[in-house]
């Protein structure tokens, strides 16, 4: 991490959705000199107002930062910056509730799953307000106010909506590489999120629809095929929509979730197995979504959108019918 510059323009962030990635980028923000607020309830946001919020990381080591947290937008005012890191399907709700943080120049930042999350960002605030990122982490509350960061590495790209090379967007950039995080600055954000998609939608999907790890979905040869045919699909719904991806991209993929821990469970396994709601709606639901608009089929998707939706109907208490 390094020091903060004099000269620097510290930045004013709320972090919506300070859980177990809001957390953690917003305390080592904090940690650097920027003037963050986490934006969380429950055990969680009392246990950082009590005593500090402890950050144990493979990639920033262990640390304790004093950071302000609050469960009330309305306390603290406009900032420069929301970096936006809720769960999907809390979107629409954290925008109901966002109005207090935004004045004349502030600029949102979705570290979001999913690939349509900014437009909804941008329908509640203007277009012109948003940024897009993408993040490759495994990071969670593992008791109020303690995060832990397990995955050795953390990814990180950034951009403009439209690929343009911005002074806002430099500034943020440079305050997250400041944090000790590497982040890349991109003028293909779009591209980088379908990349992402792609790879989140069969590692999810697979990974939760048969309660394994990764090593062991990808260990076993039924299971391993399923998680090809997820990728497949993906690539074949971006290019419908315009999207351009490497033509080797499912199979370099394909290499690099080899490469992973194979105790890695993605955070959408995790929720399933501590009785919390999915992102099933904005990942394999998702490509299911598009693909029937687009007449591109996508049965692997569909089967697991159907058999995880049924478990987060259930979780949210939604009705069914009989």
């Amino acid at each position: 991490m390094k020091a903060h510059a004099p000269e620097a323009e510290v930045l004013k962030i709320a972090v919506m959705g300070a859980g177990g990635l809001g957390s953690f980028l917003g305390g080592a923000l904090a940690r650097s000199g920027e003037d963050v607020t986490l934006v969380t309830r429950g055990d969680h946001l009392h246990a950082i107002r009590d005593r500090a919020l402890i950050v144990e990381s493979l990639a920033l080591g262990r640390f304790e930062v004093r950071v302000k947290a609050t469960d009330k937008p309305s306390d603290i005012g406009p900032v420069d910056l929301v970096l936006f890191s809720v769960k999907s399907y809390d979107t629409e709700k954290a925008l109901q509730a966002i109005g207090p943080l935004i004045g004349n120049e502030t600029v949102v930042l979705s570290f979001q799953n999913g690939v349509d999350n900014e437009d909804k960002i941008a329908d509640a605030i203007g277009k012109n307000r948003v940024l897009a990122g993408a993040i490759s982490i495994e990071s969670f509350i593992a008791e109020p106010g303690l995060i832990k960061q397990t995955m050795g590495s953390v990814l990180m790209a950034m951009g403009e909506m439209d690929g343009e090379i911005t002074p806002r967007a430099t500034k943020i950039h440079a305050a997250i590489t400041n944090a000790g995080l590497k982040c890349e600055f991109s003028t293909r954000i779009q591209q980088i999120l379908w990349n992402k998609f792609l790879f989140i939608c069969a590692t999810a999907g697979v990974c939760s629809v048969t309660r394994a790890p990764l090593g062991e979905v990808l260990g076993f040869e039924t299971t391993r095929q399923l998680y090809v045919g997820v990728m497949k699909e993906v690539a074949a719904v971006a290019r419908a929509k315009g999207i351009e991806l490497a033509p080797d991209l499912v199979s370099r993929t394909l290499g690099q979730a080899d490469g992973m821990n194979k105790a890695t469970k993605p955070s959408m396994l995790r929720d399933l197995e501590r009785g919390k709601r999915l992102e099933i709606d904005a990942l394999n639901g998702a490509v299911s979504r598009f693909g029937s608009q687009l007449s591109v089929p996508t049965p692997v998707n569909d089967f697991i959108y159907a058999s995880l939706k049924l478990q987060d109907v259930k979780t949210a208490g939604i009705g069914m019918r009989s």
